[in-house]
């Protein structure tokens, strides 16, 4: 019985010999840790982006200041009315009545202004529309009835021009922030089987309104978290045909014709003028030419000379000649934005991008996932810690790592982190973070990039703890209140 005794801890040390030995030359992390750059001798130049501090701009920058009275151009639709030219004597004139109340009745025949600003009317031929208020055109068009052409008697006619249809511009909306079906699970913000479909829609956009704003507005308003903090401008061939968008003011008797100040401001009306005809007028800022990019290559607003290129050899989106307006801008950043590049032509696509590809994923300890990286603000490793720890301990599954490493409690767990981050030139540079330091001291919490691989492993003392707390230490207390049980049972 005594030989019996002494050759008990020899067989418990054998024992944990062999529950050990699997630990040791299993391939363990904690036996082969991942090396990497500790947090406090990170170069600035790796440590990423900053996304927190960032404001909205200013949203009146993405519309276009509407003229104080309406300015007529290709596309407009007039009713007129000349009793004895169109019209018999006498009679009623017509009354059109529009689908929309934004447009009130209007009188006369329908005439449509063509593509060079002009309108034809009989007798005396081709009038100039473009540029002109409705109640200069109608001034235009009765001196030419009366004292020009003679046909109508000067001041017993009745000649009548209203708006009957407003010119509208028609736009292509892309919007690829949509998430529709989620296929997969969905817990915390794991995006696995995130199915992008997005939304795009063809908007007519009437005059004065034809900007990114309203465009944004028709179609569910700025960009989601989803999306990137960026707008595209695709100009379309439209664009290129046609530069009156928002017409000069013809000047008028009362106008100075060497004042430049301010070229969208409406003359007054004198009682004799002449129209000034504009075959093609260009619009208010001359700076700005077709297809000049509004950022360089480096970033920097464009302010050189630019000449569109025969042949297109960029098919992405950063390309000569779609403009990118950011939408939220870091303190002291400027966005320099012309008239120009808010104003939207027919067969202009506006596009919003998707930013599936600002995710990180986790590995080790914290198990395998994949998550979307906030857009806004910064995340940095213990927050993403905490995040896929959240998405592990609601999926009812048993978490690996506790988050002891962060509360500092009893239970041991992982205090190593390893972040591998890939480098443009397509290496990758492991970080290591001491979590139990990150947590005393702020400056070692590094801050997530997009692409980044975060592992969290043991070292060697918490590994070997941790298998004696979960297994050893577990087995034991299970023997224990076996045997009291048994013990109990057999007392009875």
């Amino acid at each position: 019985m005594l030989k019996h005794l002494k050759t008990m801890p020899a067989i418990k040390w054998h024992l944990l010999c062999a529950l050990l030995l699997p630990l040791l030359f299993n391939g363990c992390a904690a036996i082969h840790p991942i090396k990497g750059i500790p947090a406090q001798y990170l170069p600035m130049e790796y440590k990423g982006e900053v996304r927190s501090g960032k404001e909205t701009i200013d949203l009146s920058l993405l519309r276009q200041p509407a003229p104080k009275h309406y300015l007529l151009d290709s596309g407009d639709v007039l009713g007129v009315y000349i009793e004895g030219v169109l019209g018999q004597f006498k009679d009623v004139p017509p009354v059109h009545f529009p689908q929309t109340q934004e447009v009130a009745p209007s009188l006369g025949y329908p005439i449509p202004i063509r593509e060079d600003g002009t309108i034809s009317l009989p007798l005396i031929g081709t009038v100039f529309a473009r540029g002109l208020t409705l109640t200069q055109l109608e001034e235009t068009i009765r001196r030419k009835y009366t004292s020009e052409k003679k046909i109508l008697r000067e001041g017993r006619d009745r000649i009548l021009i209203s708006l009957q249809k407003p010119r509208s511009y028609r736009v292509l909306v892309i919007r690829q922030e949509n998430a529709n079906d989620i296929v997969g699970t969905t817990v915390g913000n794991l995006n696995v089987g995130r199915s992008k479909r997005g939304t795009g829609r063809v908007i007519n956009l009437p005059a004065y309104n034809n900007d990114v704003l309203h465009a944004l507005a028709e179609t569910g308003g700025l960009p989601g978290l989803d999306a990137e903090n960026s707008i595209y401008i695709i100009r379309g061939a439209a664009h290129q045909m046609n530069h009156s968008i928002c017409p000069q003011p013809i000047q008028t008797g009362s106008a100075n014709p060497n004042n430049d100040g301010n070229r969208q401001q409406i003359q007054q009306v004198s009682d004799t003028y002449t129209p000034i005809p504009q075959s093609s007028p260009l619009p208010s800022d001359t700076a700005f030419q077709v297809g000049q990019p509004l950022y360089s290559s480096d970033g920097g607003f464009y302010s050189g000379d630019f000449m569109a290129p025969t042949v297109i050899n960029d098919s992405t989106m950063q390309r000569s000649g779609i403009i990118k307006i950011p939408i939220r801008l870091s303190p002291g950043e400027q966005v320099h934005l012309t008239q120009n590049d808010i104003i939207l032509h027919d067969g202009d696509v506006v596009f919003i991008e998707s930013r599936d590809t600002e995710i990180f994923y986790t590995g080790g300890l914290l198990g395998g996932g994949q998550y979307t990286l906030p857009r806004d603000y910064d995340l940095d490793i213990l927050g993403a810690i905490s995040i896929a720890q959240a998405s592990q301990n609601g999926s009812n599954t048993k978490s690996n790592g506790g988050p002891s490493a962060l509360n500092q409690d009893v239970t041991i767990s992982a205090s190593n982190a390893i972040i591998l981050r890939q480098l443009p030139n397509g290496t990758q540079l492991p970080i290591k973070v001491d979590l139990y330091e990150a947590v005393r001291h702020p400056s070692q919490r590094v801050l997530i990039q997009p692409g980044d691989y975060v592992i969290l492993q043991y070292t060697k003392s918490e590994a070997i703890a941790a298998f004696v707390e979960r297994h050893l230490l577990e087995g034991a207390l299970f023997g224990l209140a076996a045997s009291n049980l048994q013990g109990g049972g057999g007392g009875r």
